[in-house]
């Protein structure tokens, strides 16, 4: 766990460094992998398939896994194939590991393409393992209640304690995760703030709401049914887009704060916070959950 001191002009600003969990390329994807790869042991499972964009953290953290492991695994990718041909980050790192990449034309057609590979490899005789886009289970889930385990071990040292937490909300199972890990831990005062990366607020927050509900079923935590809050004010046109503001924070952002924040998910929450802060004049603890991007920023 590393939270730091945040420099945004309030001295009782925080940062959750998840962009430096130490395993499978680091961020959410790589805690949330670290988790799914315990279901995969206990199910003997020695293939993969899962989903994602052409520069999707997920894949990225599945596709290393699978490799350290020595497992077969497939990619079924959305997105502009000639640039992830070309693109540096994390299609360099998919393309560099040995995973089969199949690309889906039609976004309709992912479902159905997973369904081709895990019997492909069932007939192959693999015992083939599901993932959901995004680390969108479970176990991926589960994971930031785990994380939350380690905020209130800090909170006890510390002797702080955040009123607010934002973090970039993107198949929302992070947020579902930490809420439901706010309820376990007994967080009754601190608010969680999602930025959305792509949906819109509505989608979002019945998604997460809902996966919330189930972790907490899932894991015998009693359910607060803690407010949900998905801002999509800072869309900047939709996934992967970005303006003139985002541009500016995430292209100083090492200058100014000494992490890295990509355009698509981190520094579009930082973007996010930091205006809501302002809106809001909230002068109470704020923790920055940085989820990662790294790879995202370094892709040309």
């Amino acid at each position: 766990m590393f939270i730091e001191l945040l420099n945004i002009k309030q001295n009782n600003a925080r940062v959750f460094r998840d962009d430096l969990y130490p395993s499978l390329g680091g961020g959410n994807k790589g805690r949330k992998m670290h988790n799914i790869a315990k279901d995969i042991t206990l199910k003997n499972a020695n293939a993969i398939v899962t989903t994602g964009g052409i520069q999707s953290n997920h894949c990225r953290a599945v596709a290393i896994y699978a490799a350290q492991n020595n497992m077969k695994c497939s990619l079924v990718l959305h997105g502009d194939k000639d640039r992830f041909s070309l693109e540096t980050g994390n299609a360099m790192i998919m393309r560099l590991s040995g995973a089969k990449i199949i690309f889906a034309d039609d976004s309709t057609k992912i479902g159905s393409l997973m369904d081709m590979e895990m019997n492909k490899y069932k007939k192959s005789g693999f015992n083939p393992y599901y993932i959901w886009g995004g680390g969108h289970t479970l176990e991926g889930g589960e994971a930031y209640v785990n994380a939350i385990g380690d905020l209130y071990n800090y909170t006890l040292k510390e002797n702080w304690v955040p009123s607010y937490i934002f973090l970039a909300s993107g198949t929302g199972s992070t947020q579902s995760g930490i809420l439901a890990g706010l309820d376990k831990f007994k967080f009754t005062k601190t608010k969680v703030i999602g930025v959305s990366v792509a949906r819109k607020s509505e989608q979002a927050e019945l998604i997460v709401k809902d996966f919330y509900e189930e972790i907490c079923e899932a894991n015998n935590i009693e359910f607060n049914d803690n407010e949900v809050i998905v801002l999509d004010d800072y869309l900047c046109g939709g996934y992967e887009q970005s303006n003139k503001e985002l541009n500016e924070i995430s292209g100083k952002s090492i200058l100014n704060y000494g992490f890295v924040l990509d355009k698509t998910y981190s520094g579009k929450a930082f973007y996010g916070m930091l205006d809501y802060i302002k809106k809001n004049n909230i002068k109470e603890n704020v923790l920055f959950w940085h989820t990662g991007g790294v790879f995202n920023f370094l892709a040309q």
